[in-house]
């Protein structure tokens, strides 16, 4: 749809172009369509930055043991000792980097979450107005955090990957470890990796098509913006 002056309103672009919406008592209503795929793209933004946190937690765990190991040269993993101080850095270095990506995604979380915690308490029909400043807070938020949220899905991928590993070592540990009493531990362990490793995996999937949507829905606000701005210079 466009205004006098041949301009998109911004509502409409915001929007998912299938989206419809209804007209009852002289007030304009969101289509159940269009919310329940807005709910899905939060949905999926809390998913794929949780998951981010999940693998800053899983690197800074990892680098702590290996630091360990690294400093006091245990058997599981000799370093000779001119290299014990180097390689101890080293992952200090990727525990600082998974404690920082960790900040970084709580950052990002807290704002979708806020979005979400008032889709959540709204009861009955939402007018398009409200629907349309949450989606234009969602893609403020995105487009303000664009850079480090592309970093997400390859780290979500990779942190999927390594929850799946872990979860599948369990798994052997569990099967070959007859005659532990513990072993059902590592069934357990098993268990909650490879969920949160396929959440991860799945929830790039889903990202990535969504994601894609709110660049298109920036950059058509982007042009909406710069048409208005000729229609004003021309008058």
């Amino acid at each position: 749809m466009q205004g006098e002056d041949g301009v998109p309103y911004l509502r409409f672009m915001v929007f998912n172009p299938s989206a419809t919406t209804d007209v009852r008592g002289g007030e304009n209503r969101v289509t159940e369509t269009t919310l329940n795929q807005f709910k899905k793209e939060l949905d999926s933004f809390v998913v794929i930055v949780s998951m981010n946190m999940a693998a800053g937690a899983l690197a800074m765990a990892l680098a702590m043991t290996w630091i360990i190991v690294a400093v006091q040269g245990l058997p599981v993993w000799q370093i000779p000792a001119p290299l014990r101080i180097p390689v101890a850095i080293l992952f200090m270095i990727c525990f600082g980097f998974g404690l920082n990506w960790i900040v970084t995604s709580g950052r990002i979380l807290r704002g979708v979450k806020q979005v979400r915690r008032e889709y959540r308490r709204r009861n009955g029909p939402v007018p398009d107005e409200i629907l349309t400043c949450w989606i234009v807070r969602v893609l403020a938020h995105y487009r303000e955090n664009r850079p480090v949220i592309r970093w997400m899905v390859p780290v979500s991928i990779a942190g999927g990957s390594a929850f799946l590993l872990l979860g599948l070592s369990n798994l052997v540990q569990g099967i070959w470890g007859a005659g532990d009493p513990f072993r059902w531990f590592a069934f357990i362990a098993a268990a909650i990796n490879i969920t949160v490793g396929s959440a991860s995996i799945v929830g790039v999937r889903y990202f990535r098509r969504y994601s894609a949507a709110w660049d298109e829905r920036i950059e058509a606000a982007a042009r909406s913006e710069n048409a208005l701005q000729c229609a004003l210079e021309r008058r």
